[in-house]
């Protein structure tokens, strides 16, 4: 993981490590909510799984996904033993402020690879992804 300090902003990780309200925070979370998206968008976990991590718009678009995966595949049903070979690798950050973190990874799944793009943003009650593309 490579991490990219834009502004010389305290980080928190001084007065006795990250805290909630830190920049590393949202650094650390960047691998599990891309893994996490990719799983919902294949239709292997529920869209609910990342409701606290994202803003309403980012879990409509992902549930949105899912539901033309599961049309696509039909009565087939989940492919369940596919979330064990999803592999994030390549996550990349930027903290731009104590505010807002900006990130990216590549995660590997059995047959393609996908680029993820987040902006986490700090809100009143933690860090939430706000913007989300998924290639």
């Amino acid at each position: 993981m490579t991490i990219t300090q834009q502004s010389s902003a305290p980080t928190g990780e001084a007065i006795g490590g990250p805290g909630p309200h830190s920049p590393a925070t949202a650094v650390r979370m960047t691998e599990t909510v891309a893994r996490f998206a990719v799983e919902i968008v294949r239709d292997m976990r529920p869209a609910a799984t990342l409701w606290r991590l994202v803003v309403p718009e980012i879990s409509v678009m992902l549930e949105r996904r899912a539901q033309l995966t599961r049309r696509l595949r039909g009565a087939v049903g989940p492919d369940r033993s596919a979330a064990s070979r999803i592999v994030v690798r390549g996550v990349r950050t930027c903290i731009v402020s104590d505010t807002v973190v900006e990130a990216s990874a590549v995660v590997h799944e059995r047959d393609r690879a996908r680029f993820l793009a987040l902006r986490w943003e700090l809100r009143p009650r933690g860090w939430r992804v706000t913007v989300l593309e998924l290639g």
